[in-house]
């Protein structure tokens, strides 16, 4: 086969953008604390349930897509092991609640997720995914997410207020427009705003989009992170703490204290 030269100095970067599809889009990149323990266990009884389990909440999760408001269900996705990327042009409402229901439904399989969400420039395509928008996803999801949560970068909320103003004819202050996602994520002790998906669910469940009991979810929460905290790696201990802190904030804020997880 003859070899089509190509010379990037004949296209500048607007064409480039054009010819691979480079756009701006919302993007969440997460994947699943211990997987690697979970996949070499010499058990190929479980490393196939696992795969099931996988597989069961993606696709439970994005059948409940079309019960959430303002969503066009434009959200694309692609799965490598462990990893999991989603992402859309315009639709930030539809994947920060779609992020939220599988955080909460790995949880209840005793799957926890860390990852991040944030908006740049991405080349989604069925061949390859590429941009900077991606490596900044990762790199959040890897250097600043460490516990299991996942991480709303401003980058995200600036796009998200973006189409807001542009879908509206009255602008919306920022800090208004942040004010009302507040239920929706939490500042950590280090300043770094994570999805509050306990919270997400809860709302969920109480204008009925959800097939989830909130007092079982918690339940389920807090038996999953009481078997992690007997893990013998320290480091998995640590990220069981987290999610013991942040589990036991919930119980407090929404009157469940009976769940609270005691520090013995």
């Amino acid at each position: 086969m003859q070899n089509i030269p190509f010379n990037m100095n004949d296209y500048n970067p607007e064409k480039l953008h054009e010819l691979f599809g480079m756009k701006k889009q919302f993007i969440a990149y997460l994947d699943i604390l211990g997987f690697a323990e979970k996949v070499n266990k010499e058990d190929k009884h479980l490393d196939l349930q696992l795969l099931h389990t996988i597989n069961d909440i993606i696709t439970q999760t994005k059948s409940l897509l079309p019960m959430l408001k303002n969503t066009d269900n434009s959200i694309k996705m692609k799965v490598f092991s462990d990893n999991f990327l989603f992402c859309t042009e315009n639709d930030y409402y539809a994947l920060f609640a779609l992020i939220s229901l599988l955080q909460s439904s790995f949880v209840t399989c005793d799957l926890f997720i860390r990852g991040s969400l944030c908006y740049g420039e991405l080349v989604f395509s069925n061949e390859f995914v590429y941009g900077k928008g991606l490596i900044e996803a990762y790199k959040i999801e890897n250097e600043i997410a460490i516990f299991p949560r996942i991480i709303v970068d401003d980058t995200f909320l600036t796009g998200a207020h973006e189409i807001v103003n542009q879908l509206s004819r009255e602008k919306l202050a920022y800090d208004t427009f942040l004010e009302s996602l507040s239920d929706g994520y939490c500042i950590d002790f280090d300043n770094n705003k994570y999805v509050n998906y306990l919270a997400i669910m809860e709302g969920y469940i109480l204008d009925g989009s959800s097939k989830y009991d909130f007092r079982e979810l918690l339940q389920t929460h807090a038996t999953n992170i009481k078997r992690g905290l007997q893990s013998k790696n320290k480091r998995n201990i640590q990220k069981y703490q987290w999610c013991r802190k942040y589990h036991n904030e919930i119980c407090q804020k929404y009157h469940h204290n009976d769940l609270h997880i005691d520090f013995s």
